[in-house]
């Protein structure tokens, strides 16, 4: 009698569990589906909610939370292909969509970030660019990236000749000046997010923004 109990409640308990699979699969194919609606430029769309939501999600009338990766994204300002990282909570059911917490990253390639720099012999080495100048590329100039508002742009952070370190505070301000205006990017941020740090790596250049109670549709149409 007591196997049979077991047996039993060992059943209940698989139903339950592929109950709440198969709704964890539901809400992460209609969030895929809502993103695909209002941001149609992404491909390569990958969605994730904790298992430990779940019950909570089908009970309350918002999403806890939810990671999104999409591969591929154009932004709107250039078309410069990107990918992107999205953790957001607190997701509202009604519409319009609204987003209590939202982490965006967006990365700009490597390959990019080299093109685009407007410099000539380029390298990101570590978390610098890394520019050669001078006759026969003797000099190196390290540079790092900054932002200021909506704009993200490169500081010269060293100088160095033959293997001599010259700090960027020796350097002439209209130097600064100069790289600055060179490579300063505009991006055009969806209402209610802020950029929080820049960051450069061998994956490329990585813009980590944040934000509270965003309108989910003014992402797609605004990045």
């Amino acid at each position: 009698m007591k196997t049979k109990i077991i047996v039993a409640a060992s059943a209940t308990a698989l139903l339950i569990l592929g109950g709440l699979l198969g709704v964890q699969q539901y809400i992460s194919s209609q969030i895929t589906s809502g993103v695909e609606r209002e941001m149609p430029k992404a491909s390569g769309i990958s969605v994730s909610v904790p298992f430990a939501d779940v019950l909570g999600n089908i009970t309350s009338d918002s999403i806890k939370s939810v990671h999104i990766n999409i591969e591929s994204f154009a932004l709107k300002e250039n078309g410069t292909e990107t990918s992107l990282d999205i953790s957001a909570s607190n997701i509202s059911k009604a519409k319009p969509n609204l987003v209590g917490s939202l982490q965006v990253t967006v990365t700009i390639p490597a390959s990019t970030i080299v093109e685009s720099s407007g410099f000539d012999d380029v390298q990101i080495v570590g978390n610098t660019l890394q520019v050669s100048t001078g006759a026969d590329g003797l000099g190196t100039a390290s540079l790092i990236p900054k932002h200021s508002d909506s704009k993200i742009y490169f500081e010269l952070q060293s100088f160095s000749i033959l293997g001599n370190e010259i700090s960027a505070s020796s350097l002439p301000a209209d130097l600064q000046n100069e790289i600055k205006n060179k490579s300063q990017i505009s991006l055009t941020l969806p209402n209610g997010l802020k950029i929080e740090s820049v960051s450069l790596s061998s994956n490329g250049l990585s813009v980590k923004m944040s934000g509270s109670n965003i309108q989910l549709s003014n992402l797609g149409s605004s990045l």
